[in-house]
């Protein structure tokens, strides 16, 4: 974004902080297959024979168990009780049903992305669904795969060992080499053929020739065709996810066949946003054409508001930050915070790694996008759930492990981002890993293991449903939703940080001249607090939790807290600011702890009141551009001195030797504007 700098009235450049969709979703994770099962007469997908054939089993934690699209309709409500306004469901696209000793009912083994797989239902009991969520004012969040399809790609010769670009380079349909790096995207694509182009050629049975949908997803020149992932180096991109084929996403023919097929489900089935599986395995080419296109399609179908976040596997802000300020994603599921928030939960330590996460939220300001539209989350179907990493505590009896879920709860609920819960967490579920192990029905299940299971707050099971039984994980789940939903501070207001230290932690979240103090105690032991806080001489009342002996003075608060405890105080005071509005801007400076040596803008605002600041740059005599606004002061980050605002240029943007004049805006809570000094800077 830029902006003329004829009047120089440098005031106007002020911003608001960015949100972004998933801000204001509050997500429920549905595996399909395994929630309720409305018809049982689509469990064999219209077949008959073993489960080798149907892929049908409900006895086997691996197969398909009866879970449809009719059984989630039926449950709207029920999701909708529990505080949700978006519904995540697993991919719903047609499936190559087995491969090896498993089935697909996750959904990730597509061969027809334009269809719903029978196992689940039909097209029509599928724009139902999204109907009747609709009626609900409820988004529906699909799971898409683009990284690969089913496994229908074999080696000649059986070779799978994955082969380096290096030593096998692709080649061209005469058997010449060429540099894929300087034609990824572009229409001069050299031509490919499956005999000469490959370091081993693939083959495809006649039987499988035509079996995925679209046809482009049927040439098989539109794989990589290296064989299987290492996961490490360019293995991670070109590789076959465990055996399954991995498409060419740097052909221009698939970009535009893919673009084409995530832009029909918006039109044809009127969804509200996207998961994206797999996102780190794909080249960043592909997101930069791929994400705008979707969201401009999105945009024309009349949503405001459409959610996408990518599946990037990764705990280092730095490196999920790019996929967001360079790779065009509006957010990413935040396996940063998982990270930490499922290790305060469980053991009551480690806020001093949510404090450093959240002081990286700076990584992702952009003039677009801030750190708000990340989708955060405690446990998943691949990792496992959060019952069995607070199982880990052994020193936990059972009533304290109910008290840790809802601890873990609390932190999803009260922190920035949009918090998504994986179904049957309320119901205290636990299992023995990720996987296949993380995935049990909430209807009755005939999985014997899954009968006999712990369950945080419950009894085993057993043949009951999920359903028909209530648990005290889902209570207070149901309160904290309430909560945010009440009050828009603590969904998508401002979080600044407080406190972290001897296993406590707290922010205030802001919204609208309304302050609010979130503390958490994760010890088992009571933990004395002082905390600033700047709404100033005002009485606090608690809404959420507990705490005993609460005080304040001026912008003081004192409490105690229970072990195992958060509490939610909210001002009865409107804040207004108490500061005169200034603002110096500091000498930019090169940030050695960021991986790409990205530079901080830094600026003080005296005092501690809330405030927007907007930092701009330009080279001389052009428009001035937005680097991005913050909306909180760093606290406790190595380097940097407490109470600063902060964003980051990106040197990479603009040539060496590029001459950039800075300047940065403060907004205060009245809407008074004041812009700083002019800083210069010489990229390097």
């Amino acid at each position: 974004v830029t902006y003329s700098s004829a009047a120089e009235d440098l005031t106007s450049l002020a911003r608001p902080t960015v949100r972004g969709g998933a801000s204001n979703s509050q997500i429920y994770f549905v595996m399909t297959d395994r929630f309720a099962n409305g018809d049982t007469s689509n469990d064999e997908a219209g077949l008959s024979g073993f489960s080798a054939v149907t892929g049908y089993d409900p006895t086997d934690i691996g197969y398909f168990h009866g879970g449809d699209l009719k059984g989630l309709t039926s449950k709207l409500d029920y999701i909708q009780g529990l505080g949700f306004n978006s519904i995540w469901i697993t991919p719903p696209v047609k499936q190559r049903y087995v491969q090896g000793d498993s089935a697909a009912y996750h959904g990730y083994w597509g061969l027809d992305f334009t269809t719903i797989d029978p196992h689940l239902g039909t097209e029509e009991d599928f724009k139902n669904f999204v109907s009747e969520a609709h009626k609900r004012d409820m988004k529906v969040i699909v799971d898409i795969v683009i990284n690969h399809t089913g496994d229908v790609i074999k080696y000649r010769g059986d070779v799978y060992s994955y082969s380096e670009i290096s030593e096998y380079p692709y080649k061209d349909c005469s058997g010449k080499k060429f540099d894929l790096n300087k034609f990824i995207g572009k229409a001069n694509f050299p031509k490919l053929c499956a005999a000469k182009s490959f370091p081993v050629p693939p083959v495809v049975s006649d039987k499988n020739k035509n079996i995925k949908a679209p046809a482009f997803l049927n040439d098989i020149t539109n794989y990589h065709n290296r064989g299987d992932s290492t996961f490490s180096g360019e293995s991670s991109t070109f590789g076959d996810f465990f055996g399954l084929d991995d498409v060419f996403t740097e052909k221009p023919v698939v970009i535009a066949g893919w673009t084409k097929v995530w832009q029909d489900w918006i039109t044809k089935f009127d969804i509200d946003g996207y998961r994206i599986d797999t996102a780190k395995h794909v080249n960043s080419e592909f997101w930069k054409v791929f994400l705008p296109a979707v969201l401009k399609t999105s945009a024309a179908a009349g949503k405001t508001s459409f959610p996408i976040y990518g599946e990037v596997w990764d705990t280092d802000p730095n490196y999920l930050a790019k996929y967001v300020t360079d790779y065009k994603f509006p957010g990413v599921l935040d396996f940063a915070f998982q990270a930490a928030a499922s290790k305060y939960a469980t053991y009551g330590n480690g806020e001093r790694d949510l404090l450093e996460i959240f002081n990286q939220d700076d990584l992702y300001t952009t003039a677009t996008t801030s750190a708000y539209g990340l989708t955060t989350f405690l446990d998943n179907h691949d990792m496992g759930r959060i019952g069995m990493f607070l199982q880990g505590n052994t020193d936990a009896n059972a009533s304290q492990l109910v008290e840790r879920a809802n601890f873990a709860n609390a932190l999803l609920f009260l922190l920035r981002g949009g918090p998504t819960v994986y179904y049957g967490d309320e119901k205290g579920m636990t299992g023995t890993g990720g996987d296949k192990a993380a995935r049990q029905d909430m209807f009755p299940t005939q999985v014997i293991d899954w009968q006999n299971e712990v369950r945080i707050g419950g009894e085993p099971i057993g043949t009951k449903s999920a359903f028909d039984v209530t648990n005290p994980i889902e209570k207070v789940m149901s309160e904290l939703q309430a909560l945010t939903k009440k009050y828009k501070a603590l969904r998508s207001g401002t979080q600044q940080l407080r406190y972290a230290n001897d296993g406590s932690f707290a922010v205030s979240r802001y919204a609208d001249k309304q302050e609010f103090l979130v503390a958490f105690n994760g010890r088992d032991a009571d933990a004395k607090l002082n905390l600033n806080v700047s709404t100033d001489n005002s009485k606090w009342a608690i809404i959420s939790g507990k705490a005993n002996d609460v005080s304040t003075t001026g912008k003081n608060v004192t409490l105690t807290l229970p072990a195992r405890s958060w509490v939610v105080l909210k001002a009865d005071s409107e804040f207004a600011p108490t500061s005169k509005l200034s603002i110096t801007l500091n000498k930019p400076i090169v940030d050695i702890r960021t991986y790409e040596q990205y530079v901080a803008l830094t600026a003080a605002v005296p005092g501690s009141d809330f405030n927007e600041v907007t930092f701009a740059v330009r080279q001389k005599g052009k428009p001035w551009s937005i680097v991005g606004t913050s909306d909180r002061r760093i606290l406790g980050v190595t380097g940097f001195k407490d109470g600063l605002y902060r964003v980051y240029l990106h040197q990479d943007k603009y040539k060496k030797g590029t001459q950039l004049e800075i300047v940065a805006i403060a907004v205060n809570a009245n809407g008074e504007k004041i812009a700083s000094g002019l800083q210069s800077y010489l990229i390097k």
